[in-house]
């Protein structure tokens, strides 16, 4: 008899692969580095992560740069952000505005908060990109949109009280302020 394949997702998808790296780190760092060599993504980024931090393991960027690279090419968000934060402090890597904001923009558009907000702080000091407060608005704004979204709290409300926003919005005028909300509010992965 056959039996229909297991699909799984979201939630439960996590909760066995946070299992998993458990199993592998009962085996200690070898079992973990294992699962990563064998391609397992949470186990590559959760070494990037150990690496970046100095987490049970010496801290070194370049190890890190190497998992989280491997992870970020699967597609994991997560990492594509640490991809972009190495890249932008210049740890493990020579210090590349262009290619931080290239791995932010990859994370945000998979809807990583910090990545967004990465992205809006490189647009107002003008890291990366030309100084443009309307778009530093517009991925604060949309951070803003996601954090409170997985709250639960998707209210208007709530995101005009975005302190990130508000603070920028003292530096710009109502019409600028205004185009950054529109631009937000319609705003699809993949739209500049």
């Amino acid at each position: 008899m056959r039996t229909a394949p297991v699909v799984v997702c979201g939630l439960a998808a996590l909760l066995i692969g946070q299992a998993v790296i458990g199993q592998a780190a009962g085996g200690g760092m070898d079992g973990l580095h294992h699962l990563a060599e064998q391609g397992n993504v949470q186990a590559q980024r959760r070494l990037g992560q150990m690496y970046h931090d100095g987490q049970g393991v010496q801290r070194d960027y370049a190890q890190s740069m190497h998992w989280f690279r491997l992870a970020a090419a699967q597609g994991d968000a997560e990492a594509q952000n640490g991809v972009g934060t190495l890249y932008d402090n210049g740890k493990g890597v020579a210090r590349d505005y262009q290619e931080a904001a290239r791995w932010f923009r990859l994370a945000a558009d998979r809807g990583h908060v910090l990545a967004r907000r990465n992205l809006g702080w490189m647009y107002e000091k003008g890291q990366g990109f030309a100084q443009d407060y309307v778009m530093a608005y517009k991925w604060q704004y949309l951070a803003e949109m996601a954090r409170l979204a997985r709250q639960g709290d998707g209210s208007q409300e709530g995101v005009d009280r975005c302190r990130l926003c508000n603070a920028l919005a003292r530096k710009m005028t109502a019409d600028q302020v205004a185009r950054a909300k529109e631009l937000a509010r319609h705003w699809q992965p993949g739209d500049p």
